[in-house]
């Protein structure tokens, strides 16, 4: 992989939460797993077809620049899709089905997209030990796996790997170092969640799933990993692009992350034909706040979320764009919702104005319209 791939900041906003019931995420390059035996590979060759969403707008408060064109490669070759899954409650064709919802979202998905699962058992730290992961900070669990099974999940993401068509050659000479890294994690137990992405059109999600994740929460965090997996340009790439150093940015990671989340549970709902997705945003983040009514925007996944739909409903953000993934097709998002933007400051000092109307959580008109 190249130089900085494993940017284990890229989940610092919501590793202050644990924001998924105790699995500590980390974006950009990782592995995921859930409970049992290996299972067969689930592979779907054709690309997923991108569900319409109409967003709900008023007339915008700040101005957006148009998309730019995407600086993508073109890709010749067919899309793939391959899921794995070591889980007895959660089957390889289940997930690749998490995978096609979420591929099929996005407008312009990367050519290549993989999902890998596996079981992790009883934690053995309170607390993460970087120590156990070459400085990578995760808890250390219990073995759920047999070696065989262990093996078997090591080699599926290597060979995954090695089989990419299309990648530049200085991402191929990082891939030794990228599957010894993920290979550490499936062998020492890490509660680990994030997206590899080898390669600009070559990208996954993985997780490690702990014994108080249930199944609803797997996919949650799967939506929210693929997510980030398919967002072309976050601030690892857009550093190089803008040359500016990528800690110059971390007060950008609200975005990535506020977006990811909204993404997860608005797909959810679809799946599950619920339209009350809004109000789980809304009662996740009073929540929250009601256990830390200081909570800021840079610390916590929940209330970014929140501070995502509160820019959906001020007409500042479009829901369309959030769930197609093209805020992230070029790396003009960096300044249009960087802190110091007017509407930013304003939803940063805004977000936690929740009102219980007719029954509902939401934010006032004074809000909304302010």
């Amino acid at each position: 992989y190249a130089e900085g791939i494993f940017n284990l900041l890229e989940r610092k906003a919501s590793l202050a939460v644990v924001a998924f019931a105790g699995a500590l995420s980390v974006t950009l390059f990782g592995c995921s797993g859930a409970g049992g035996s290996g299972g067969n590979n689930a592979v779907l060759d054709s690309p997923g077809t991108k569900a319409s969403a109409t967003p709900t707008e008023t007339p915008p408060a700040v101005n957006l620049p148009e998309e730019a064109e995407s600086s993508s490669p073109t890709v010749d070759r067919e899309p793939t899709r391959v899921a794995k899954s070591f889980a007895t409650a959660v089957a390889s064709d289940e997930l690749l089905g998490w995978l096609e919802a979420a591929v099929g979202e996005i407008s312009d998905p990367p050519t290549d997209f993989m999902g890998l699962l596996w079981p992790v058992g009883t934690a053995l730290d309170d607390e993460p030990d970087p120590a156990a992961f070459d400085g990578d900070p995760f808890r250390e669990h219990a073995a759920v796996l047999d070696d065989a099974a262990i093996d078997e999940a090591v080699a599926f993401f290597a060979e995954w790997q090695s089989g990419l068509q299309g990648c530049e050659p200085e991402e191929v000479s990082g891939f030794e170092d990228g599957a010894l890294r993920v290979e550490r994690w499936i062998r020492g137990g890490a509660d680990v969640a994030t997206a590899p992405d080898p390669c600009l059109e070559s990208r996954s999600a993985i997780l490690a799933l702990t014994p108080d994740q249930d199944v609803e929460t797997a996919r949650h965090i799967f939506f929210h990993e693929a997510y980030h997996g398919m967002s072309k340009y976050l601030l690892r790439q857009c550093a190089p692009i803008l040359n500016r150093p990528e800690e110059s940015m971390d007060d950008l990671r609200w975005f990535a992350e506020g977006t990811a989340d909204f993404f997860s549970l608005a797909l959810q709902a679809q799946q599950d034909d619920r339209d009350d997705y809004e109000q789980r945003i809304l009662e996740r983040a009073k929540l929250e706040l009601q256990g830390d009514p200081e909570l800021t925007m840079a610390s916590n996944t929940y209330v970014q979320a929140a501070g995502i739909l509160l820019m959906v409903k001020r007409g500042s953000l479009s829901e369309a764009k959030v769930m197609d993934g093209t805020y992230f097709s070029n790396c003009d998002w960096i300044d249009t919702f960087d802190p110091s933007q007017s509407e930013v400051k304003f939803v940063f000092d805004n977000f936690r104005q929740l009102e219980s109307i007719d029954g509902k959580l939401a934010y006032p008109d004074d809000v909304v319209n302010g």
